[in-house]
């Protein structure tokens, strides 16, 4: 996220209220185009279809860690088996590094039309100003790969491409005042925010009080648990924070759902609610007459917008799989779907560390195929800071099998669903629990291992639980 540069500049010049969205699905002569994401902050994504063939494309721009100015784009396509076919600039990310021998001179394809016909499609698409470097970047990129034979894949940019330039302020604080502008919000009597962000995506946030816990960043007693949670039309969630230990009523039921919808639906998804909470977040000031002035509630939407763009392209896995029998009852049953978690922690002012987890979805496209795509997140904020918030860090990362079924902790109203359901204890003593016993019974539910909400951590273990646990056997 732009935390200086553009975006202190942007929150300096709303003034009051306020993207165009990109004309997904445009039809031309030989392909079709589909937006995931439009967004001058966040990036620019999406896939081009030309006589069954997919090719998916990204732009992302780095960030200054210091000031939070624009930096340079970093462009790539991939395929439908998510290998890669063009890159420009520097790797943005991990899965964005190529694997030695995707492409063969032996395979005898080339992709050069639909290359062609992706740089065509992307300099015709109607694209906000803003993005108008990501754009042109990419279309170059499509073009130069066009030539390349698919033997010699990956193509890297050789030429100087059209993306240098950064957007103009002003352009990009259009861009978010447009987007903001259809939003429709409305706040119950219980102060709960209810924003329809398009396409029947909804978005909920809740804050509870809890007067006698401390605070995560004073230490002092009194603490708000920020509860959000992001909905597709057919009700699934696509991402959620949880707080503490409760869920707000009704929710519960709506995170065990599941959806039938295609992973490119869910990608559009992804980016159409990252871009509406990112414009409700730089109009803070007033939308639709409702007043969005609580800070826990503006930091959500700004976490839940860059998580769930984070990965909206498909990617190859190629980790090998536990094995049946291992050490934490993990089954290698080459299933669809699969679960991680991690660790992030930070240090606290009244014990050594703070800890929550974050858990996502993956959903592979067979259950013999290594091709998969990122299907959702839940945060467990675990009566403190969120994870991904500085200064957290990640600690680790636990990865599960592949099942017939996502393995994640269970969302219940009460408390000892997802968390233990004894009494919050920042000490862990007394037969209350601490974010860290939190932490541990989430790891052991993901990892398949049985865990107890009353006893063993959660209860009087007479353990002094002061640091975040490991990704590994609890």
């Amino acid at each position: 996220m732009f935390v200086g540069g553009i975006a202190m500049a942007i929150a300096m010049a709303f003034a009051g209220n306020a993207a165009a969205a990109p004309s997904d699905g445009a039809q031309l002569s030989n392909g079709k185009i589909k937006f995931f994401l439009a967004d001058p902050e966040l990036g620019l994504a999406g896939v081009y279809n030309a006589n069954g063939v997919d090719l998916y494309f990204e732009a992302r721009r780095s960030v200054d860690e210091v000031s939070g100015a624009p930096g340079a784009l970093s462009l790539r396509v991939v395929d439908g088996e998510a290998r890669t076919v063009a890159l420009g600039g520097e790797s943005y990310a991990t899965n964005w590094v190529p694997q030695q021998g995707e492409f063969t001179a032996r395979e005898g394809f080339s992709y050069a039309r639909s290359l062609t016909g992706l740089g065509k499609a992307l300099e015709a698409a109607d694209l906000h100003v803003s993005l108008s470097a990501e754009k042109s970047g990419l279309a170059d990129l499509a073009r130069q790969a066009s030539t390349t034979s698919a033997g010699s894949y990956p193509a890297r940019a050789t030429e100087r491409m059209r993306a240098s330039f950064t957007p103009d302020v002003m352009q990009v604080v259009d861009f978010y005042r447009q987007s903001a502008r259809d939003i429709q919000m409305t706040r119950t009597r219980d102060g709960m925010l209810e924003a329809k962000l398009g396409n029947g995506i909804a978005f909920v946030s809740s804050q509870q009080f809890v007067v006698d816990e401390p605070d995560p960043v004073t230490g002092e007693m009194g603490r708000i648990d920020a509860y959000s949670m992001v909905k597709a039309v057919d009700g699934y969630v696509l991402a959620s924070e949880l707080g503490g230990d409760l869920v707000p009523e009704g929710w519960a039921d709506e995170m065990e759902l599941e959806t039938a919808r295609d992973p490119d639906a869910i990608a559009a998804d992804f980016g159409r609610a990252a871009t509406a909470l990112n414009a409700l977040a730089y109009n803070s000031g007033s939308t639709s007459g409702v007043t969005l002035g609580n800070p826990a509630e503006l930091a959500a939407m700004h976490r839940l917008a860059q998580t769930m763009v984070t990965h909206l392209l498909p990617v190859r896995d190629t980790t090998p799989q536990p094995l049946l029998g291992g050490p934490d009852n993990q089954i290698a049953a080459g299933g669809r779907y699969q679960t991680y978690i991690q660790v992030w922690s930070k240090p606290f002012v009244l014990i050594a560390q703070h800890s929550g987890t974050r858990v996502g979805h993956w959903l592979y496209n067979s259950t013999t195929s290594s091709v998969k795509t990122h299907a959702g997140w839940r945060s467990f904020c675990n009566h403190g800071t969120c994870a991904t918030v500085s200064p957290m860090t990640h600690r680790c990362t636990y990865t599960g099998p592949r099942l017939t079924y996502y393995r994640r902790p269970t969302i219940r109203t009460d408390a000892g669903g997802h968390t233990c359901s004894t009494q919050y204890n920042v000490f862990s003593t007394a037969g209350g629990h601490n974010c860290h016993d939190d932490s541990s019974v989430q790891v052991r539910a993901v990892r398949g291992q049985s865990y107890s909400t009353t006893g063993g951590r959660c209860g009087n273990d007479g353990y002094f639980s002061g640091y975040a646990p490991s990704c590994g056997v609890q």
